[in-house]
């Protein structure tokens, strides 16, 4: 039995958690600076090299693929290998695709890619410049994960690939988010800092202008704030989709999206516009449609009359065609160790990475060279002396006989007696020498040029440039993503809400409808044990104020509220944040715009609207313990979905009453059955949040109800049970406040005053 070793626990766990971080980091979510590849897109390009499926071959199944890679390479899942494969495919995902693509690997709506054994893969032309010399010992190797085979640590890429192609990842502790950029771009800004080492982040601008996204798009920020993310390697871009607008006959147009934002799901960006256009949240918009092939193309039909640039600045706003991309510059450096870099310091580490791969390239291939002038040396003195050599070769009674006879005849080694052996006897004739002699003097002058390079840097960051230009010349291109300071079109959110009237009815549970028009209150029907609270006649400019027992006000614009389309609404709940046990006790609606004007009900309505705040200019507010007070509707403004208190609530009491002030008195009815008629100016005012003044004695039953009235004007008593009963205001007598007040009604409890 293995012996037991006491550990402090707290410590054990730091040094494990910190294991699995730093594998997490290093193994699998940041990128090498070098060949800006993690391990899995690295083992994936390995193996379908060694696979020998380059971009002049046919293209092979991705399961085959699949296969090789986990098989040989990264015995992980075969979803996220293949998740990953499938993302160097795409053309809108990676600005220089890896993988050439053969079926369906997605599309720019988010459907997802067939599975692999449908599909096929091989690699794409700028890949092989990924992987040109991997056999010339230009990189280091190290142990599969099972010790049969060796994968590179990295891989001697000639194309800057975390910069054109970008990448992102989430680690434990640290997160990365390089966009691509133009390959032209980059390729003379390294030219430059190999000519100029000491050039600052402005002046490698003059050739980066900026991240270039494989979607296209507008970039909107300024040169200064594009710098300091680079300069900081930390920062966000701007990012807008392109449109433009497009004639029609009779003089209409119509709006057309070229592009959209990098990584944005074209699906749910039409969807999110058509929502907008149902919901009549941008009246101007009558329709949309997508005509997208290659190119993206999604028509937005306007109305006659309709500013464009209004249009535009609206879905900018409220959706995903203009968004921001964080720019997030953690990766690996060449030691293995993470950290942020700036632009320079990305740009400085592939060129030394480019250096050092093209030295030892140089010096593989100088040892290869001085391998083979080592036998065709051999090959010329036996040529020179060919009798003597087949005459002891034919003396020879065997092959370990000759190899001794020739090394001493002719002072060579067993290297080269072994290749003077092996000769195949047609390249004895006179002509071969010849060749051999050519050989060894082309090889005698690529020798002297390859230690010439290797004597001289200025020399080896000549074959840099060389290189980095032959990789531009062959795979640059134009941008595709524009950088331009756009003026913002100034608007009025009001200008985009379609004047339209409407109703609210709210139920006592708080199920909140929004409907067009209700002629018939009948039809109404409510969840059970739930009942009608109130219905308010409204505009789509004014606002909804919901207020509650626990003296909280939430207001929202009616037109942000969706239409109810049948069933019992929507539960205010979902709307705004409620707190345990608050139920609502009032709706009313409140101006929210100059144009949008409510109109009156008809007569054909036979049921009662929730009193206009139209004329007043204050609203009353009553607890159950019979305090009140008046407070300004100017006070109430647009809240959040948490709200706004607007009454102090302590301990059992809530809020009970919520009314327009209008006439001269007020009426205050207790559960009991008592009402309190006293006069209006009795009742302070405050302008922020309070109890107020004690308006009723509640010794012998709490307020249920209150209401500002005009005793010229009949009231309806609402009861528990859903009916009314009308009171007769001038045969009650006025009292001073804090009164008990006369009984109204003995057998029912009064919940409403209407």
């Amino acid at each position: 039995m293995a012996k037991e070793i006491p550990s402090d626990i707290t410590l054990e766990l730091e040094n494990r958690f910190l294991t699995y971080a730093l594998s997490t980091i290093v193994s699998r979510s940041l990128p090498d600076v070098r060949d800006g590849l993690k391990p899995i897109h690295r083992r994936i390009l390995y193996a379908i090299n060694s696979m020998g499926v380059t971009s002049d071959s046919k293209p092979v199944k991705s399961a085959k693929i699949i296969g090789e890679v986990l098989g040989k390479y990264h015995p992980h899942g075969d979803a996220s290998t293949y998740e990953s494969m499938v993302r160097m495919a795409q053309d809108f995902s990676m600005r220089y695709p890896l993988v050439d693509g053969k079926g369906n690997f997605g599309s720019l709506d988010g459907d997802p890619p067939a599975a692999y054994r449908y599909t096929e893969g091989r690699l794409t032309p700028i890949t092989s410049y990924i992987l040109n010399d991997i056999k010339k010992d230009t990189v280091d190797f190290r142990q599969n994960y099972d010790n049969t085979l060796k994968e590179p640590e990295i891989l001697p890429s000639r194309i800057p690939n975390l910069l054109i192609n970008g990448s992102s990842g989430i680690a434990v502790g640290m997160a990365c988010s390089f966009p691509s950029h133009n390959l032209t771009e980059v390729i003379d800004a390294l030219i430059s800092l190999v000519d100029e080492p000491k050039q600052t982040t402005a002046q490698i601008m003059k050739s980066i202008k900026g991240p270039d996204f494989a979607t296209g798009g507008i970039i909107l920020n300024s040169k200064t704030e594009i710098r300091k993310a680079y300069d900081q390697g930390l920062g966000a871009v701007k990012i807008r989709g392109e449109w433009e607008q497009e004639g029609l006959p009779r003089g209409k147009i119509q709006i057309i999206l070229k592009s959209i934002p990098y990584s944005v799901n074209k699906s749910r960006l039409i969807e999110k516009i058509a929502e907008i256009i149902i919901n009549k949240k941008l009246p101007g918009i009558t329709d949309i449609r997508d005509e997208s092939d290659e190119n993206v193309r999604v028509v937005l039909e306007i109305k006659t009359g309709t500013e464009p640039e209004k249009i535009m600045t609206y879905l900018f706003k409220h959706t995903e065609l203009e968004t921001n991309f964080q720019l997030n510059f953690n990766c690996l450096k060449p030691t293995g160790e993470p950290a942020r870099l700036s632009l320079k310091e990305i740009c400085t580490h592939f060129l030394d990475f480019r250096k050092g791969v093209i030295v030892r390239r140089l010096e593989f291939d100088l040892a290869v060279l001085v391998k083979r002038l080592h036998i065709l040396t051999a090959f010329v003195i036996i040529f020179n002396n060919l009798d003597k050599a087949l005459q002891l070769i034919r003396s020879s009674k065997a092959r370990q006989e000759a190899s001794t006879k020739l090394k001493d005849a002719f002072k060579l080694d067993d290297e080269q007696v072994s290749a003077i052996l092996e000769i195949p006897l047609y390249r004895l004739v006179s002509m071969e020498i010849n060749k051999i002699e050519l050989e060894q003097k082309e090889k005698l002058q690529e020798k002297k040029e390859i230690e010439s390079i290797l004597a001289s840097e200025k020399k080896v960051w000549g074959v840099v440039k060389s290189e980095l230009k032959e990789v531009g010349d062959k795979f640059g291109d134009k941008r595709r993503t524009k950088i331009k300071t756009i003026e913002t079109v100034e608007y009025n959110a009001e200008d985009f809400i379609e004047d339209e009237n409407a109703v609210l009815v709210l139920s006592r549970n708080g199920w909140l409808r929004k409907t067009k028009n209700l002629s018939d209150p009948s039809t109404l029907k409510f969840k059970e044990k739930d009942s009608l609270l109130g219905i308010v006649r409204t505009n789509s400019r004014d606002l909804a104020a919901i207020f509650t027992s626990a003296g909280m006000v939430y207001i929202h614009k009616v037109f942000n509220l969706p239409y109810t389309r049948g069933g019992f609404g929507e539960p205010v709940q979902n709307i705004f944040k409620f707190g345990d046990g608050e139920r609502v006790i009032k709706i009313l609606s409140l101006p929210g715009g100059e144009n949008g004007k409510t109109e009156e009900p008809g007569e054909q309505q036979g049921f009662d609207f929730e009193e206009s705040v139209e004329n007043a200019e204050e609203l009353l507010f009553v607890n159950d313990m019979g305090h009140g007070f008046r407070f300004p509707i100017a006070n109430l403004t647009e809240t959040s979905r948490a709200g706004k208190r607007v009454m102090s609530v302590k301990d059992d009491t809530r809020m009970v009453a919520v009314s327009p002030v209008s006439g001269k008195h007020v009426l205050l009815i207790s559960d009991a059955g008592k009402g309190l008629l006293i006069k209006l100016n009795q009742v302070a005012q405050l302008s922020g949040v309070g109890v107020g003044v004690k308006l009723m004695n509640t010794a012998k039953g709490k307020v249920s109800a209150a209401k500002c009235i005009d005793r010229k004007k009949p009231v309806q008593m609402v009861f528990e049970d859903g009916k009314s009963k009308e009171l007769n205001l001038s045969k009650i007598t006025i009292h001073n406040r804090g009164g008990q007040g006369v009984f109204v009604s003995k057998n029912k409890k009064v919940i409403n005053l209407i």
